[in-house]
């Protein structure tokens, strides 16, 4: 399997390569792979940046204040973990867009100068409002699994606000910024739906996004596989540094009481924490709540196109998933095999570290090779509907296979040695010995992963049309026909959807436990 995965990988991006001859027609255009580098780099730094200090900053404030709402706090952030790129393009037009929550507050207060989202702005709002709650929900889990002791001893000790900090709460911090950093930078460095939508124009454009423009407007191929082999290189060695995070188990709260931290009674770190909650509300909930607002708007979406879209939607999701649980299972299962039975540790580590690779193969670049190969035998339409699933598929493979992996190894370690004396092997293994382990932690990663691919707004750019629609996909073209009545309830269906799928796949991640 491991070997098919890496075959379709070059073989994809050998057919866009070779299919203008192969020449390498980005070397001519030298500028303009800077510029578009360039502001790769910076945005995606400062959207990293925006959102570790933000999202740290929560993190701590949640960790040392106890007050009314704060689980309803913690339920905003993590919906806002799960919102699909193209719902928070619509929350930053509705809020700061020309016509605005902003411009009409502005509006009553006489306010003429105006205010544009394209561009870094709108950028780097939509990037800090989708993964500074990720960051805050990540540090502040990890920061709960300080053992209460060592609360205790800090209360006994008489430590200062100080002193707690640096001996108990930025060993936390430490431990968990290099991977979360990298991963909240390679996502910004990929992005995609947030730069197209509100890039403003050429000049402000990823790799990602230039890959889709040589593919859909200019039909270079050249270029886009050039894009494609500079993004791959940059994005692998960054992966190379996320291997570890992803590999380690999920991060879960303890189970133990609420301890009361000694520097919560401190004046100035009240004042602190109250600034900082309050910053975080003033910018997180106008864009969590503008998608609410599409609620009365549902009935004027309720038409054919709506229901055409969201079955092929599901269908896509439901498709994408089960093709990442199969990979999953497939490469955990050989993995296992290499570690624990044949006894080559560094092969297992190959199989390990094949998921996460994935994160840097840049989708559009592999899909645009893909349709070259079955181009003769499929027409756009039908090779979105293969192609959708596929790529939908491999990359959420990483996620799905955090999920499954641990589970089989878990499972051998337990019960290998008794399966191989009573000849166990394939499905009578499978199912005697590995599901009951594996059953819950599966669903998980079915419903995370379908979660993943019903909100995503990326190969279907290039396919979608009036034969082939996704309800990302016609959120997208409401927004292009400045419909946001229309785009809000849109959005809120995709984002309830989204919604239910994660909170399933959290619940039977919790019970697997």
């Amino acid at each position: 399997m491991a070997f098919a995965i890496l075959a379709l990988v070059a073989g994809g991006f050998f057919a866009l390569a070779t299919v203008g001859g192969g020449q390498p027609a980005l070397l001519s255009v030298g500028p303009y792979l800077l510029r578009v580098l360039t502001f790769s780099i910076v945005q995606a730094t400062l959207s990293t940046l925006l959102s570790l200090v933000l999202g740290i900053g929560l993190a701590l404030a949640l960790a040392r204040r106890r007050f009314p709402g704060r689980d309803i706090v913690l339920a905003i952030l993590g919906t806002t973990m799960v919102t699909p790129t193209i719902v928070a393009v619509f929350a930053v037009f509705a809020v700061y867009g020309r016509n605005g929550w902003l411009a009409e507050a502005l509006g009553m207060l006489d306010w003429t100068e105006s205010f544009s989202i394209f561009g870094y702005p709108g950028i780097l709002i939509a990037h800090v409002f989708l993964n500074a709650p990720f960051v805050a929900r990540i540090m502040l889990d990890a920061l709960n699994l300080v053992p209460a002791e060592q609360w205790r001893l800090a209360s006994a000790l008489g430590f200062t606000p100080g002193q707690a900090f640096r001996h108990l709460d930025w060993p936390v911090l430490r431990a968990e910024i290099p991977g979360i950093a990298s991963l909240v930078f390679l996502l910004c460095f990929k992005s995609f739906a947030i730069v197209l939508a509100l890039g403003g124009g050429p000049s402000r454009a990823t790799l990602e996004v230039a890959i889709y423009e040589a593919l859909k407007i200019d039909l270079d191929f050249g270029r886009a596989a050039w894009l494609a082999l500079i993004q791959l290189a940059i994005c692998l060695s960054i992966t190379i540094i996320l291997h570890g995070t992803f590999t380690r188990p999920p991060v879960t709260t303890t189970l133990r009481a609420p301890i009361s931290r000694p520097d919560a009674a401190d004046y100035r770190l009240r004042i602190i924490d109250t600034l900082i909650l309050t910053l975080g509300a003033f910018f997180i909930a106008p864009l969590a709540l503008s998608v609410l607002t599409g609620f009365r708007h549902i009935p004027d979406v309720l038409d054919a196109d709506l229901l055409q879209a969201a079955v092929t939607s599901f269908a896509i999701a439901a498709a994408a998933a089960t093709l990442a649980c199969l990979l999953a299972l497939s490469l955990g299962a050989a993995a296992r095999s290499m570690r624990l039975v044949q006894r080559s540790p560094r092969v297992a580590a190959l199989y390990d570290l094949l998921p996460n690779t994935l994160i840097a193969v840049p989708p559009f670049a592999l899909a645009a090779g893909l349709f070259l190969m079955i181009r003769p035998i499929a027409d756009p339409a039908t090779a979105g509907l293969i192609l959708l699933p596929l790529i939908n598929g491999l990359g959420a493979l990483p996620f799905a296979y955090r999920y499954v992996a641990p589970r089989l190894m878990l499972a051998e370690e337990r019960y290998g040695r008794l399966s191989a004396s009573l000849g166990m092997t394939g499905m009578a293994k499978l199912t005697i010995m590995d599901w009951p382990l594996l059953k819950r932690p599966l669903g998980a990663a079915f419903a995370l992963t379908m979660a993943l691919s019903f909100g995503d707004f990326g190969i279907i750019a290039l396919f979608g049309g009036t034969e082939l629609r996704t309800l990302p996909y016609l959120l997208y073209e409401r927004l292009g026909a400045y419909r946001l009545e229309e785009a809000s309830a849109i959005g809120l269906i995709i984002l309830f959807a989204a919604f239910l799928l994660a909170r399933v796949s959290g619940r039977l991640s919790h019970a697997g436990h």
